[in-house]
C-alpha cells in the first residue's frame, strides 16, 4: 500500500534511530512493569456485544476472555488439553453427566461471590437463549446438549446432558460456556443494560465501550488466577490496516490485529517490533446459497471448489504460513480426525465437466464481498474470480459494507465466512455451521440437508470411537461432495504486529488472552 511506504530518507533516519527507540521503549515498559503498564491494541472491528452467549463474532471473542471465565479451560500451551478453571476438578458419573467441584473464594467484578447458582443461571434458558428467550443467541450451537444443572451445594454441581455426550467436558470449555454473574444480570433489569456492562469473574472488568471507538478494561485485582499483568487494556477500533500499522510504527499501539503477510517485512524490519501468531483452529470458507436457483444443482457448487488452486492461493497470499485441510476438519481433532479423507482437489477439467453437467450457461454468479474484513479478503477474491473464469464460471464481485448486507435475503450469492473449532471435534466445528441450529441453516437460512442433520443427531449420542468415525466420514462427504454448503479455502492465520517487549503469546484460537494464564507469564 502506497500509504505504508517510507521514503529513502525516512528509511535511513529510521535505521539510525531504531536502536535508540527500541532501547527507550524497552526501558519504558520495564519501568512501568511494577505498576502494571497500559496495553493498547489496534483492532479492526467493534464487537456487536461482549456478552458470551449472544455472539461468536471475532471482535467479541477478542474481548470476552478478559471479562469471563469458563468452568474448564483449554491449555493453549499444551496442545489444547483440558485444565481446571472455575471448576477445580470434575468426574464422570455416567455417559451423560459430570460432577464438578467449584473453586471457592472467587468473586465477580461487582464483589459478589461466585457459587453454583451462578453456574445454574449461566446455563439456563433465561441466559443461553438470549433476549426474550428467543433463541437468537449462538450458544445453542454447542450447548444445546446441556439439559440441566443440578445444584448439590454452593460449590458442587452436576451437569447432565440430553443422553450420552462424549464431549461434555469440551463443551464446558468452549465459546458461550462462560459464567456470568446472576445477581448482576438480574440487577441490570434488561438485556440492553446487561450487555452494556456485563459482569464476570475474569482478570479484567469492563470500564467503558464506545461504539466504533474503543473498549476499555481495568484489572480485577481480586482475580482468583493471579494478579492481572496489565494496569489497563484499551481496544482501539481502527478498521483501516494502514492506520493500524502506522499506529504500531509510531509507538501509539502495542499490538495490532489482522496483519497480512505483505506487511510482515515492514514491521519485522524495526528492531523493537515483531510479528506474532500463525495458523489457528479455524477454517476460512465461502458460504453458498443453496436456495438460489443457480445453485440448486450441487455439481455447480462443487465446481466452485475444484476450480481453485489452493496451493497457489496460500503461496501467493500467505507465504505458505497456513495449511490447506483435507475437508472441513482439523488435524487436532484426535480420534475424530479422518486422516485419510481426500484432500481438497484442484481439477479444472473436472470443474468444466461439472459445469457442463449442471447445465450452466454462463449466468452471473454474485460474490458478496467485504473490504478486507478477513485478511487478504479482496485480493483473494480477485484471484479466485480469475480461477473460476478460466474454468468457465462467470463470477461478479459485489462490494458490501457489513454482514447484515451480506446476509440480507434473498442472498442468491456466495460470501466469505470462517469457522473456529470451539472444541476439537466435528460437532464443535462444521456441525455448528451446518447443523440445524447452525449459521447457514438457522441464522441465514440458505442450506439444509436432512441426512446431515440426522447423522449429526446420532453422532451426539455415540461414544464408540469407530462408530463416531464412520458417521463423521459420511458427514464430511456430504458437505464436501454430495451437497456442498460451502467451499473450504484454507486454515486461517491470525497474525499480529507487536512490540517485542510486550509479554504476550497468541493462542491457538481467535480469542485474545491478556490474563495471568497467558503462556508468556506461565513460562516466567
Amino acid at each position: 500500500m502506497a500509504e505504508l511506504q517510507m521514503t529513502r530518507r525516512q528509511t535511513i533516519a529510521g535505521a539510525l534511530a531504531s536502536g535508540l527507540l527500541a532501547a527507550m521503549a524497552s526501558r519504558a515498559w520495564a519501568a512501568q512493569a511494577g505498576t502494571h503498564p497500559r496495553l493498547t491494541i489496534g483492532m479492526s472491528g467493534f464487537p456487536p456485544a461482549v456478552e458470551p452467549a449472544l455472539f461468536n463474532h471475532t471482535a467479541t471473542r477478542r474481548v470476552v476472555p478478559q471479562i469471563f471465565d469458563t468452568l474448564i479451560a483449554f491449555d493453549h500451551g499444551k496442545g489444547m488439553a483440558l485444565k481446571p478453571a472455575l471448576a477445580e476438578r470434575w468426574e464422570r458419573l455416567d455417559g451423560g453427566a459430570l460432577r464438578l467441584s467449584l473453586r471457592k473464594g472467587v468473586t465477580f467484578h461487582d464483589g459478589s461471590p461466585f457459587t453454583a447458582h451462578d453456574v445454574a443461571f449461566s446455563f439456563s434458558p433465561d441466559h443461553l437463549l438470549g433476549p426474550g428467550r428467543s433463541g437468537r443467541s449462538i450458544a445453542m450451537q454447542t450447548l444445546d446438549r446441556v439439559e440441566r444443572v443440578e445444584v448439590v451445594d454452593p460449590y458442587t454441581i452436576v451437569i447432565r446432558a440430553k443422553g450420552n455426550d462424549a464431549l461434555l467436558e469440551q463443551r464446558l470449555a468452549a465459546w458461550a460456556s462462560e459464567i456470568v454473574g446472576k445477581r448482576a444480570f438480574e440487577a441490570a433489569g434488561s438485556w440492553d443494560k446487561w450487555s452494556a456492562a456485563p459482569v464476570g469473574t475474569g482478570p479484567y472488568r469492563l470500564v467503558s465501550q464506545n461504539l466504533d471507538v474503543n473498549i476499555v478494561l481495568a484489572p480485577h485485582d481480586a482475580y482468583w488466577g493471579g494478579k492481572p499483568p496489565f494496569g489497563a487494556i484499551e481496544y482501539r477500533i481502527i478498521p483501516e490496516l494502514a492506520a493500524r500499522v502506522n499506529g504500531l510504527l509510531a509507538g501509539e499501539l502495542d499490538i495490532i490485529t489482522d496483519v497480512p503477510p505483505d506487511q510482515f517485512g515492514d514491521i519485522a524490519a524495526r528492531p523493537e517490533l515483531e510479528i506474532a501468531g500463525g495458523a489457528v483452529q479455524n477454517v476460512r470458507y465461502l458460504a453458498i446459497d443453496q436456495t438460489a436457483p443457480i445453485f440448486k444443482d450441487p455439481r455447480l457448487r462443487r465446481a466452485l471448489s475444484v476450480a481453485i488452486d489452493r496451493k497457489l492461493f496460500v503461496e501467493a497470499l500467505w507465504e505458505n504460513r497456513v495449511p490447506v485441510p483435507n475437508g472441513f476438519q482439523l488435524s487436532s481433532f484426535g480420534s475424530g480426525y479422518i486422516e485419510d479423507f481426500p484432500a481438497l482437489a484442484y481439477d479444472p477439467d473436472l470443474a468444466r465437466q461439472l459445469i457442463k453437467d449442471a447445465g450452466y450457461k454462463g449466468e452471473p454468479i454474485t460474490y458478496r464481498l467485504l473490504n478486507n474484513y478477513y485478511t487478504n479478503q479482496v485480493s483473494g477474491a480477485q484471484a479466485m474470480v480469475e480461477m473460476w473464469r478460466t474454468a468457465g464460471l462467470n463470477v461478479e464481485i459485489q462490494m458490501m459494507e457489513n454482514f447484515s448486507q451480506i446476509q440480507r435475503k434473498p442472498v442468491n450469492a456466495i460470501y466469505d465466512s470462517s469457522s473456529t473449532a470451539i472444541f476439537l471435534d466435528h460437532l464443535g466445528h462444521a456441525w455448528r455451521e451446518f447443523g440445524p441450529n447452525g449459521t447457514l441453516p438457522k441464522q441465514v437460512g440458505i442450506w439444509s440437508n436432512e441426512e446431515y442433520f440426522h447423522l449429526g443427531a446420532r453422532l451426539q449420542d455415540v461414544v464408540d470411537v469407530e462408530e463416531r468415525r464412520k458417521i463423521i466420514r459420511r458427514m464430511l462427504t456430504i458437505i464436501d461432495r454430495d451437497d456442498p454448503p460451502c467451499v473450504v479455502l484454507h486454515a486461517s492465520g491470525q497474525f499480529y504486529g507487536k512490540r517485542r517487549d510486550v509479554p504476550w503469546i497468541p493462542g491457538q484460537m481467535l480469542d485474545l488472552n491478556f490474563g495471568p494464564s497467558n503462556q508468556a507469564f506461565a513460562r516466567s
